[in-house]
């Protein structure tokens, strides 16, 4: 079970809410959400594009710019070289479009995830001196391309990074930079820029704003780079807040608009060209997706060629491709997480650190399945496939894992750093690679290391406002459509309530996993209710009672023309 939380941040919520002209429940969500200040709360309701922050605030963006210049004027052979997710093929997507509308000699280079790995490496360094290339302009990777730059400045190659990750730091805490011409990252020390979480798409795009800009282009030139943008924002999951939720709020308003052959293509095959309105929930989880499968199971560059294809018959051909591959790629998932959990029950139950070994899985879903386990079991979840063997022939794993709020995973894979070859990642999401003979013990060490308290493995669910069903009226559920985009950082609000009498109960869909309730307050009032979730075993864990209590979002739900007040619950506690 979940443990439900209550924000129990203060404020001054009926002077916010005549402040703002909103209910006074809305303040207390924005409060919840960190904003603070009166420009906070004026810029997260009503910012706009004019708002964004200028790319003369990013590092050694002046440099980049003027060197990327130079470089079109004088016909240079620029390459791109990117990265295989969404982020990555949306920063390569702005990058070389925007430099194309200025006649520069560019092409791209996106790593194979299977061959090459993540970044820039030295196969594609040494195939750019072969080939005439006298520029590498890196995007969504190559800050911690520490070595491969330096290999590249020897060929003499320029470089210049464009990229949003963390920057490595020495021993001394300063950050190990690469060697580049530039280097263009809001997260290096001294970055004046206000707002580091972009992704690496926007970094691009700043870069093409800052060039347009220079040669006297008017502003809506760079605009092709909006949508782009902001799909790349959803699916790199950084917050959306402060900068990143403007462009995500106008860039959805774009997308159903877009002039775009390839990506209208790809709305069009996933059913989402029909939508009178986009959510950030169509670009995570239906867009992101197919742009994805390309890079994980064929090729990153099919999803590239997509966005540059000028051919609406080639458009449409690259689109279903993209949609063939994501449904394989569920198939493939969905078969390999009934295997990861029938592991977890036979053999992992009572483990902290859950180590899941499917050989034969394709090492680019490891981690989509890691998560998914992560998620059943609200455990630190690593899932081990087969890797090349070592130069000795001995036989390699390679694991992918996904963590809990209380388990820094990079963190603790150094701990058991000896049995690895190959580590790294972030609190949440890491990776690593060891020989075979080692992997038990590594599960082993891993456990026994764990700091896990059984408080520490309840997932947490944190409420936003106590408040009854009879408070909800539509005109306030209208105004928190104001607070969209929802996702990472700007969750959408939730509110409990307790001790609501359940008058029905139908089981509804092919699977019976959704259940429709209808629910009466104290006071009287009766609502319906959505719950998604295995019926049958909801009908069951019922037995018999009554009552329950649920946290909820409500929703409009419109039928025939009909319009009424729905909850969705999103956990729920029987009474």
């Amino acid at each position: 079970m979940k443990k439900w939380f209550l924000y129990g941040k203060k404020a001054d919520f009926d002077a916010i809410a005549k402040r703002f002209s909103i209910d006074p429940v809305t303040a207390r969500i924005l409060r919840n959400r960190e904003l603070r200040t009166e420009e906070e709360i004026d810029r997260y309701l009503n910012g706009r594009m004019e708002d964004r922050y200028s790319p003369l605030l990013l590092p050694d963006s002046i440099r980049c710019m003027n060197l990327l210049d130079r470089a079109v004027s004088e016909g240079r052979r620029i390459r791109i070289v990117g990265d295989y997710d969404v982020d990555g093929v949306c920063a390569t997507y702005i990058l070389y479009t925007g430099l194309k509308k200025l006649g520069a000699s560019v092409d791209y280079e996106i790593p194979d995830r299977i061959r090459d790995g993540y970044g820039i490496n030295r196969s594609i360094i040494v195939r750019a001196k072969e080939e005439g290339i006298s520029l590498l302009l890196t995007c969504d990777n190559g800050i911690s391309a520490i070595e491969e730059l330096r290999y590249a400045g020897e060929l003499g190659i320029q470089v210049l990074v464009t990229d949003h990750h963390d920057v490595r730091q020495d021993e001394h805490g300063r950050d190990i930079l690469p060697s580049a011409v530039a280097v263009v990252d809001a997260k290096r020390q001294g970055s004046r820029y206000p707002f580091p979480e972009i992704c690496g798409a926007v970094v691009a795009w700043k870069v093409i704003e800052l060039l347009y800009s220079k040669r006297n282009l008017p502003k809506e030139s760079a605009a092709f780079a909006l949508e782009f943008a902001a799909i790349a924002t959803v699916c790199d999951v950084v917050r959306l807040r402060d900068e990143n939720r403007i462009i995500v709020r106008e860039g959805l308003r774009q997308i159903l608009r877009t002039e775009n052959r390839g990506l209208r293509a790809l709305l069009q095959v996933t059913g989402l060209l029909e939508q009178e309105k986009l959510s950030a929930y169509h670009l995570g989880f239906q867009l992101g997706p197919c742009i994805n499968a390309g890079g994980r199971l064929e090729s990153a560059k099919t999803a590239l060629r997509l966005f540059l294809s000028e051919d609406e018959a080639e458009a449409s051909s690259y689109a279903v491709r993209l949609k063939e591959l994501n449904e394989a790629r569920k198939d493939m998932t969905r078969e390999a997480c009934e295997r990861a959990y029938e592991q977890v029950e036979q053999r992992y139950r009572e483990d902290r650190v859950l180590v899941i070994s499917l050989p034969e899985l394709h090492e680019s879903l490891a981690g989509i399945v890691a998560g998914r386990v992560r998620e059943r079991y609200y455990r630190p979840s690593f899932v081990v496939t087969n890797a090349e063997p070592a130069e000795d022939g001995s036989p390699m794993s390679k694991g992918s894992g996904r963590s809990i709020e209380d388990y820094p995973m990079a963190e603790r894979l150094s701990e058991a750093a000896e049995l690895l070859t190959k580590f790294g990642g972030h609190p949440l999401a890491a990776g690593f690679s060891l020989r075979t003979e080692n992997l038990e013990r590594f599960r082993q060490e891993l456990n026994r290391l764990a700091k896990l308290s059984e408080e520490a493995l309840q997932e947490k669910l944190w409420i936003d406002v106590p408040m009854p069903i009879d408070y909800i009226r539509e005109e306030l559920v209208q105004e928190w459509e104001k607070l969209e985009p929802y996702g990472a950082g700007n969750e959408k609000p939730l509110f409990a309530c307790k001790g609501l009498r359940i008058l029905s109960v139908n089981v509804l869909g092919r699977n019976r996993n959704a259940v429709k309730l209808r629910l009466r307050s104290a006071g009287g009032r009766e609502l319906p209710a959505m719950l998604f979730a295995d019926g049958d075993a909801f009908r069951q864990e019922l037995a018999g009672r009554s009552s329950m209590d649920i946290a909820y979002y409500p929703t409009i739900h419109e039928y025939q023309g009909r319009r009424e007040l729905q909850l969705t619950i999103s956990d729920y506690r029987l009474c």
